[in-house]
């Protein structure tokens, strides 16, 4: 059997920046050849000849940007300017999506579904394969893209290391679809939403407060409620460590509650910069007792904050917006990401004192994550691609992988340190063997990925899209 490898020049129709949308007033004809040939393809063999035309909504489906759901953060650019272009693209990919034969008695899918031709998120593709194919094709042609530096993404592709996507780490045991499972994103750029203790403890954010899923007992329960928070707290950050629940919002706020104390009161605390969103939460100090945790804040800091107390012990500020932070268990290694092409390591136990720069980057990164051995350090980043690194000689790039459709939102190490998760902001997730990264499976997906974690045998998914289908999804080590 031959194998297809994923490659600068294998992904020739990746998305660059010349697809970006912009704010310049085209209509849909005006698409680039590639993608109109691949439209009206797709519009003959999925709707036929009952297909609306000039990528007119179907009466019976409300259109994405019209809902309240999450799908309307997917398909706005950034700046939330509007083109006929892109409301006419994803009206008519709105309108294919329903095309596709989904069950609707189907909520559940374990290995039964699978072998009957179903996949994950409950849709039946038998028949379809063509179909589908040419619908993922066109996604990805007309993905939007959101870059801080212009810069050009074929060049990063060429840079990549050429990998073998065949693999199979982790399987699918159990998903679970539907809104009640939505994990909300309310920042396009921020997706670290999904966390994991255990494999019988997964959490995600809702709309009406953070839920804990046990996809053994097919069970959900709300831990900590939206009407317990402030009555303005919009969830930015996710984090569950050592029995407790932290969320950041957008004003620079957290809101704490544990999980096992007899005392379940709401505590509320504020970083020490203001009032800033928080882009990420990641535990501090695992090994050495206490309940810290290290808040990256948009302002420029890094706030080491007292979860007991609520309030930040200390803070260290940089020349740019910090999206995410990584701090490995023993506390002594700690990676900082943001608006910058210059990603450092720090020392957490001095005040986060620069020890080294993480360079080759073309764009701003909002991922990192630290190895359980300590030796290598990965970052993700909006050029399409994840950095692996070695501590030691940081300024050399050990490994670069790059992903199908955008930005790399979410990257974690395995507790065992033998994959590496990389997620892209819809659609692709990528589990990296980190031997010598040239192996991987790719898991596919119809919809905005809202996050991804590990346990150590389990991989935890979530899917948030109201126009193909909301999931939670447990895959097993093989």
């Amino acid at each position: 059997m031959s194998i297809a490898f994923r490659h600068n020049e294998f992904n020739t129709d990746a998305r660059d920046g010349g697809h970006t949308v912009s704010s310049s007033n085209q209509s849909t004809n005006a698409l680039p050849m590639n993608e109109q040939e691949i439209a009206q393809q797709l519009q003959q063999l999925v709707l036929g000849s009952a297909a609306p035309a000039n990528g007119e909504r179907r009466e019976d489906y409300e259109s994405p940007q019209a809902s309240q759901s999450v799908a309307s953060t997917r398909i706005n650019p950034p700046n939330g300017s509007e083109t006929q272009s892109s409301d006419a693209t994803w009206n008519f990919l709105t309108n294919a999506a329903q095309m596709f034969a989904r069950s609707s008695e189907i909520s559940e899918v374990t290995q039964a579904e699978i072998r009957r031709g179903f996949d994950a998120q409950g849709y039946q593709w038998n028949g379809q394969e063509l179909q589908r194919h040419m619908y993922m094709e066109y996604r990805r042609e007309v993905y939007p893209q959101y870059h801080g530096i212009a810069h050009d993404t074929h060049a990063v592709q060429k840079q990549s290391r050429c990998v073998d996507p065949t693999q199979e780490f982790y399987r699918l045991r159990y998903s679970v679809t539907g809104s009640n499972y939505r994990c909300k994103i309310s920042h396009f750029q921020l997706r670290d939403l999904i966390w994991a203790t255990s494999n019988y403890d997964v959490y995600y954010w809702h709309m009406d407060g953070i839920h804990r899923w046990n996809p053994w007992l097919k069970t959900r329960s709300c831990v900590l409620a939206r009407r317990e928070m402030p009555a303005d707290f919009r969830l930015s950050a996710l984090c569950v460590d050592q029995g407790i629940v932290l969320a950041g919002d957008y004003q620079g706020r957290v809101c704490a509650r544990s999980l096992w104390a007899s005392d379940t009161r709401v505590a509320v605390g504020q970083v020490a910069g203001g009032t800033d969103i928080v882009n990420h939460v990641t535990p501090a100090n695992r090994r050495g007792g206490g309940n810290l945790v290290s808040l990256a804040v948009n302002s420029g800091s890094v706030d080491t904050f007292d979860v007991q107390r609520m309030a930040a012990t200390t803070s260290a500020s940089f020349e740019w917006a910090v999206n995410c932070t990584a701090i490995s268990d023993s506390g002594s290694i700690g990676c900082v990401v943001g608006d910058s092409l210059q990603n450092v390591l720090v020392d957490p136990r001095q005040d986060y004192r620069k020890i080294g720069e993480l360079l080759g980057h073309k764009d701003y990164s909002f991922a990192c994550a630290i190895s359980p051995d300590e030796r290598q350090v990965a970052t993700g980043s909006q050029d399409s691609s994840v950095r692996v690194y070695d501590v030691r000689w940081p300024r050399d790039t050990l490994a670069s992988l790059c992903g199908y459709l955008g930005a790399m939102r979410v990257v974690k190490f395995s507790p065992c340190g033998r994959f590496l998760l990389a997620a892209e902001p819809a659609d692709y997730l990528h589990v990296y063997e980190t031997g010598l990264f040239d192996r991987s499976q790719d898991l596919e997906f119809m919809g905005e990925i809202a996050g991804a974690t590990f346990t150590l045998d389990c991989l935890f998914v979530g899917i948030s899209d109201a126009v193909h289908e909301d999931m939670l999804a447990e895959y097993t080590l093989l």
